[in-house]
């Protein structure tokens, strides 16, 4: 009787489908690379060192640092009042805070512009993008502090330490990866904006790859400067592993406070929903009201019939890259949560993508499935683009969900002789779900703004809400953009609150969304 072929092994089967995320996610680095070394030696060093580049890149640097600095600090700030300060109907509050997420950065300069005409420059940028950015730095705060460990609070107390002290000793310890987390993305989200960048006219190194590009179809010039921002984003990211490797935390294996004290005092609550409600009137208040007035203004002569074929396009789109997304990430994260060598490397390939503006990817997929006929300008070419560009964001929520299952659980189940395989699939993955979810939603969300990429990527004739609004607004029809701005932000705002509901607890649940 002939033997039955054997199964490759579980850790195999990892191995190579998290290989296969690299690979995936090292084609457009690989692309950026090509493309450098056509150019000659003189060529890059003029590119490189003339004073316009340098100039560049110290916007670049000085707006993604005061970004990071602002975003950091309120979304703290928020989250921290968000948590500690005994609010009626909490739960919505923190629901409106993380809501401007779904809100992309160029509608939020779009918005601005219609309500300040002359609306631009380096400061408007600084501003919109704080608005776009904090509420990633508040959903990984807020995770830390409903896991932290109150116990030591009360201790804290006890020994006479007033509540700056305790923020310092106490809580900024429990907190501080979470942070350095959140600010992350808020770097690499600024590094890769291009609609505000473009609508408030800065320059900065993704517009200026975006002009050199649609100027002079230069491609090694582009590239060039597109491995700048390749290796700042390395060098961000090696940054806040470095202060992930500096915090040693003693977690007890079991809570014994898991609920913070919180304070009722009349001064602090009229001072924190002063706080918490100029960021809600500035960052959702004042753009939602200027959509829905232009939108009402105009109902009566909007395209119905186009704005549901761009929603459902976008749907369909996000859709499929958050699914393809999630088949990359998965393996990737079992991988990084399991200390595995493979997993950390694709983890950092992954999250360096992450940082590149659209347009590269774009001409990176451009380039290779220009080389496969039924590939190039596809839907799935398109979709393939967004899980490259944002599958980070599904290997964090991966990561983080895996390593919380209990270690114990796994043992029980090795003990009654489950295959790895199978204790996988029914142990690990049913405990981890909700952050898979939370990973697949956040994909989805960041797939439906994406917009140069889109607009580079999409099959002919197919209109997504993010690139109808910028074809309206790129010649300044700003009224019939409104409609397709209003319908994404309410469209973007469904995964926005699955993500965040106020039930899940532990919101994303991760370190890094």
């Amino acid at each position: 009787m002939p033997r039955r072929p054997a199964r490759p092994s579980f850790a195999l089967a990892l191995n190579l489908t998290s290989l296969l995320a690299f690979l995936a996610a090292s084609l457009p680095l690989f692309y950026l690379l090509r493309r450098a070394l056509d150019a000659q030696i003189s060529e890059i060093a003029l590119i490189l060192f003339r004073g316009k580049t340098l100039e560049i890149l110290a916007t670049t640097l000085g707006l993604t640092a005061a970004v990071t600095a602002c975003a950091s600090l309120i979304g703290v700030a928020l989250a921290w009042m968000l948590f500690n300060i005994d609010f009626p109907f909490k739960s919505g509050l923190q629901a409106l805070v993380i809501l401007p997420v779904a809100i992309p950065s160029y509608v939020f300069a779009y918005s601005w512009i219609l309500l300040i005409p002359g609306f631009k420059g380096f400061w408007a940028a600084l501003f919109v993008l704080v608005l776009a950015t904090t509420p990633y730095v508040t959903l990984t705060t807020l995770a830390a502090l409903r896991r932290s460990d109150w116990s030591t609070y009360e201790v804290s107390q006890t020994l006479g330490l007033n509540g700056w002290q305790i923020f310092a000793r106490v809580t900024w310890p429990q907190i501080k990866n979470s942070v350095a987390a959140g600010s992350l993305l808020s770097s690499l989200y600024v590094l890769s904006d291009f609609g505000a960048i473009a609508l408030l006219g800065v320059d900065t190194l993704t517009r200026a790859i975006e002009n050199i590009y649609r100027g002079s179809f230069d491609r090694s010039s582009a590239s060039i400067l597109a491995l700048i921002l390749v290796a700042i984003s390395a060098l961000l990211i090696r940054l806040e592993e470095r202060s992930r490797q500096k915090l040693n935390i003693v977690k007890s294996s079991a809570r014994i406070i898991t609920k913070g004290v919180t304070t009722g005092k009349l001064r602090i609550k009229l001072i924190a929903l002063l706080a918490i409600n100029t960021y809600l009137a500035l960052g959702l208040v004042i753009p939602i009201s200027q959509l829905l007035s232009i939108f009402f203004a105009n109902s009566t002569s909007i395209n119905y019939s186009l704005l549901s074929k761009a929603s459902l396009s976008t749907l369909l789109a996000a859709c499929l890259g958050a699914l393809i997304a999630l088949a990359l990430a998965l393996p990737v994260g079992v991988l990084s949560a399991q200390g595995s060598k493979l997993g950390k490397v694709s983890d950092k390939a992954i999250l360096i993508v992450h940082a590149l503006p659209g347009i590269v990817m774009g001409l990176a997929l451009v380039s290779f499935g220009s080389s496969i006929g039924w590939l190039y300008q596809s839907l799935l070419l398109l979709s393939f683009a967004y899980a490259l560009l944002f599958m980070a964001k599904a290997v964090g929520s991966v990561r983080s969900s895996v390593a919380r299952v209990p270690e114990n659980l796994i043992e029980i189940s090795a003990t009654l002789g489950q295959k790895k395989s199978a204790t996988f699939r029914r142990v690990v993955i049913p405990l981890a779900t909700p952050g898979l979810l939370s990973g697949t939603l956040l994909v989805l969300l960041a797939a439906m703004k994406e917009l140069p990429a889109t607009l580079m990527l999409k099959p002919i004739g197919f209109e997504t809400l993010a690139t109808q609004m910028w074809s309206y607004t790129s010649i300044f029809r700003f009224n019939e953009a409104a409609p397709y701005a209003l319908l994404l932000v309410l469209v973007a705002a469904i995964p926005t609150f699955l993500i965040n509901r106020p039930d899940k607890g532990d919101g994303l649940g991760g370190d890094r969304i």
